[in-house]
C-alpha cells in the first residue's frame, strides 16, 4: 500500500520523482486532484489494483511539494496499525491569510504551511537540506514561523536529519500528540515492528548520516 500512497501523493502533488537516475522535478502542475482520483476508481472498480487503491485513497492528500513532504505526511499521519504515529493525515500546502501583526513580521499576505492539522492549528514546516540552507533562507524561514506563531498556530520544525532519525521522529510525534490532545496509548500488537516496517518502505533509515562533530573530536565531521 505504501507504494500506492506515494504514487497518489505524487499524482496530486507538484513534484515528479525522477526515473532511471533523473533528478526530482519540482513546481509541476498536479496531474489530478484527490476527487478526480476517487472518481476514476469509482468508474473502474474492476481494474487491476482498484481495491487496494480505494483503501489507500483515504490517506492521500493533495498539494505536497516534494517526496519528503509526502513521507512526513505518511509517517506522522498514518494510523499506528500501518506504522505511523496516528496524528491523522494533514492538509498539505495549506495557505493562511496573514493578520496585520503577522504581515508586519513576514511581509507577505499569505503564508503556506507544509503540513497543517486544522483542528489543533498545528503546522509542520519541513526544512530540507536542498532548499533551506543559507542565511537568506534561514531569515525567511524564521519570519514565516514567527508570523504563524503570532496568529496562534503551533509550528513544529522537521529537518532531513530529524526525519532520518527514529528517535527524533518519536520525540517530535510526542510533542505533536500533546498539541493535538491525543494520548500515546498503543493498543496495536507489534507497534514498533510496524513502525520500523513503514520506515523501510518509505526509504528512511533509523539513524541519520552524521553531519556534525564536536569541536576537538579526532574524526572531523564537517558537513557532507
Amino acid at each position: 500500500m505504501i507504494e500506492l500512497l506515494e504514487l497518489g501523493y505524487e499524482l496530486c502533488g507538484t513534484y515528479r520523482r525522477g526515473r532511471a537516475g533523473e533528478p526530482t522535478r519540482y513546481h509541476a502542475d498536479p496531474l489530478m486532484t484527490t476527487r478526480q482520483l476517487a472518481q476514476f476508481l469509482r468508474m473502474n472498480p474492476g481494474m487491476h489494483g482498484a481495491k487496494p487503491a480505494q483503501r489507500a485513497l483515504s490517506y492521500i492528500a493533495k498539494g505536497a511539494e516534494s517526496p519528503r513532504e509526502a513521507k512526513c505526511a505518511l509517517l506522522f499521519g498514518l494510523p499506528v496499525a500501518l506504522g505511523g504515529y496516528g496524528l491523522g493525515i494533514p492538509l498539505m500546502g495549506y495557505e493562511v491569510e496573514c493578520t496585520g501583526e503577522a504581515y508586519a513580521i513576514a511581509e507577505t499576505r499569505m503564508l503556506r504551511c507544509d503540513l497543517f492539522w486544522p483542528s489543533a492549528r498545528l503546522a509542520m514546516e519541513y526544512q530540507s537540506r536542498a532548499f533551506h540552507e543559507g542565511e537568506l533562507h534561514r531569515a525567511r524561514d524564521s519570519r514565516r514561523v514567527n508570523a504563524l506563531r503570532a496568529m496562534g498556530i503551533d509550528v513544529v520544525l522537521a529537518t532531513d536529519n530529524e526525519l532520518e532519525s527514529l528517535f527524533a521522529c518519536d520525540t517530535i510525534a510526542q510533542s505533536m500528540l500533546r498539541v493535538l490532545g491525543k494520548r500515546n496509548r498503543t493498543c496495536v500488537r507489534n507497534a514498533r515492528d510496524r513502525k520500523l516496517k513503514l520506515r523501510r518502505q518509505l526509504g528512511l533509515p533509523l539513524e541519520p548520516r552524521r553531519t556534525f562533530e564536536a569541536v576537538g573530536s579526532p574524526s572531523h565531521f564537517g558537513e557532507e
